[in-house]
């Protein structure tokens, strides 16, 4: 048995979430992070019941409810007629202990886990250290690492790839990323204003339909969040202009009123899914596998889940199981789920609340109502919402089939 430590590019929630992991097993890790500090940008802020559901073994879940808001209900509505559909996830109380979502940032999330990451002496957190290159053989990996003081190497047992979207793990290894990235870009914007005031009755996740400019609103514990499209034309510089950010939250919040900004960040969506998830003893997860639309809180979730699938594998290879078998059974599972399950879903939300011809988006809306106001149905459509269906139905971790 090798005692190289697990190397992990990425101090972000997956490559922490990895580490947690992995170190409860009793396995020493080495976390790589190129920045200072991990990023304290809010960025997701949705943590599903399956989620949930996978961290509560290693004591995760009941630190992030300390920090988080409940959010038990889902609305889709309408810009300019209302709310059309709720969806009421205490339907789900047979399901699952957590019948809502959490809504809490990816920042706090970081730090939990880097808190506690802290107090393990199996653990090394390094930051300002970026892996720019590896090399592997049968016995491990050499992971070439620049930092303030120069270049260096490091050896692994295995080299996981957590490093997001812009992967040098994938890049170096060659995958494809195939997928689209929209001509559109993102707009988040975060004020500490209580949007409940204007729009009465408004749950704390809303999907708002317009053919124009949709919106998606939610509530994390340090503000009310704005996200809406910026059209290809529009530079990020007259995107960002605060008078223009000013306007948009009083369209669509129907007042004359000026709101305290205190977060806004453009994005580029993309749906991407790299042709496979591992080579040799170097493995993606996370961003770095694939990439979604937010329109769901599906990335961040698929992320972890990544994490939690992989983690058990390594610590069953590691005890010596076939590690080529786990691995295959690894890249398959996870990248059908990210293809499956998770772009089918961020799609179907973006549709509802994008649509543009007028008769489709009235039957869109209806086909939301009925579904949501019938509880056989609803039940169904939260459990897979709530990434409970994607894990039963494919498992988390699960050993190799033996024909």
């Amino acid at each position: 048995m090798s005692k190289d430590p697990i190397v992990i590019a990425g101090a972000g929630p997956v490559g922490l979430t990895a580490a947690e992991i992995l170190s409860q097993e009793g396995i020493s890790v080495l976390v790589l992070e190129k920045g200072s500090a991990p990023s304290p940008e809010w960025r997701a802020s949705t943590f599903h019941a399956g989620t949930l559901e996978l961290l509560e073994p290693y004591g995760v879940s009941e630190d992030l409810l300390k920090r988080g808001l409940i959010a038990d209900k889902v609305q889709y509505r309408d810009r300019k007629t209302g709310l059309y559909a709720e969806f009421d996830f205490n339907l789900l109380k047979d399901d699952t202990k957590y019948p809502f979502r959490l809504q809490c940032s990816q920042a706090t999330y970081v730090q939990v886990l880097k808190e506690r990451l802290e107090k393990r002496s199996n653990v090394e957190l390094r930051f300002d250290s970026e892996a720019t290159g590896f090399q592997q053989d049968e016995n491990g990996v050499t992971i070439t690492v620049e930092t303030l003081k120069g270049r260096e190497q490091v050896r692994g047992s295995y080299f996981l790839g957590a490093d997001g979207g812009r992967s040098t793990v994938r890049k170096t290894l060659g995958f494809a990323f195939d997928g689209y990235t929209l001509e559109e870009r993102w707009l988040l914007v975060g004020t500490p204003v209580a949007l409940n005031e204007y729009i009465p009755d408004l749950a704390y996740v809303n999907y708002i339909s317009d053919p124009e400019q949709f919106l998606f609103m939610l509530r994390v514990p340090e503000a009310w969040r704005f996200l809406y499209p910026v059209p290809p034309e529009i530079p990020d510089e007259v995107a960002l202009d605060l008078e223009g950010i000013q306007n948009t939250m009083r369209v669509a919040l129907k007042t004359d009123d000026t709101f305290p900004i205190i977060e806004n960040t453009i994005y580029r969506i993309h749906q991407r899914v790299a042709e496979k998830f591992y080579e040799g003893r170097i493995i993606l997860l996370g961003d770095a596998a694939h990439l979604n639309s937010p329109m769901g809180g599906l990335g961040l979730n698929s992320g972890i889940h990544d994490a939690v699938d992989l983690t058990k594998r390594l610590v069953r290879i590691i005890g010596g199981a076939d590690a080529t078998a786990e691995l295959d059974m690894y890249s398959e599972v996870r990248r059908r789920v990210a293809v499956d399950y998770v772009k089918s879903i961020s799609e179907k939300n973006t549709r509802v609340v994008k649509e543009a011809d007028p008769q489709q988006r009235i039957k869109l809306q209806q086909e939301m109502r009925d579904l949501a106001n019938d509880s056989v149905r609803a039940r169904r459509w939260m459990l897979n919402s709530a990434m409970i269906a994607s894990v039963r139905e494919q498992g988390i971790g699960e050993p190799p089939r033996r024909d």
